[in-house]
């Protein structure tokens, strides 16, 4: 077995590496190559979809972010479609604000919180949700929400009257949004 290579030096810079080679003949050659990556960078989920996750923590949980980032034919870093614990990992790892905290911050109100101002119980609650009389926004996967605050016009108890017959959140909000307020 004859060997080609006479000598042969590796340099390694920060972003790529240098191979001078010189054969047996005299001849000699440089290779530059890209530095690979180490297996923690190559593993890095890619800042847009970082990014993208921190937009959907908006309006979605973690199931609804998973599916919506599959459906792009997005990949994790790892090259894995997403699921709730890859998305979570992401918010956790990047120091991304939850979904729950950024409800509260903007005015949502808890179902016991909700309770206390509409002057009943904290299942009542839940059943008016259900019904659409007050608007609840989901803040995880296990049908936890949290409250919009219920305004001026709270929707009131209505003994002997069907939750399909009474006024819709929807219903208050779209009439206060229409309210002009003149000063004299």
């Amino acid at each position: 077995m004859r060997l080609l290579l006479e000598d042969m030096t590796l340099i390694r810079s920060n972003d790529e590496i240098t191979a001078h080679v010189r054969f047996k003949g005299g001849i000699t050659k440089m290779l530059t190559l890209p530095r690979p990556l180490n297996s923690r960078e190559a593993r890095k989920t890619p800042p847009e979809v970082v990014s993208e996750v921190d937009r959907l923590l908006d309006h979605h949980t973690y199931q609804q972010i998973a599916s919506i980032l599959n459906e792009r034919g997005l990949c994790s870093g790892e090259g894995k479609s997403f699921s709730v614990r890859i998305v979570a990992r992401i918010q956790k790892r990047y120091g991304l604000m939850p979904r729950y905290d950024r409800l509260r911050k903007a005015g949502m109100l808890t179902v016991k919180e909700m309770a206390a101002v509409l002057g009943i119980t904290p299942q009542w609650v839940k059943i008016w949700n259900r019904h659409g009389l007050i608007c609840g926004h989901a803040c995880n996967d296990k049908n936890d929400c949290l409250y919009e605050h219920p305004g001026d016009t709270p929707p009131r108890k209505a003994q002997g009257v069907k939750l399909s017959k009474r006024r819709l959140a929807s219903e208050v909000r779209s009439q206060r949004t229409q309210e002009v307020q003149c000063e004299a």
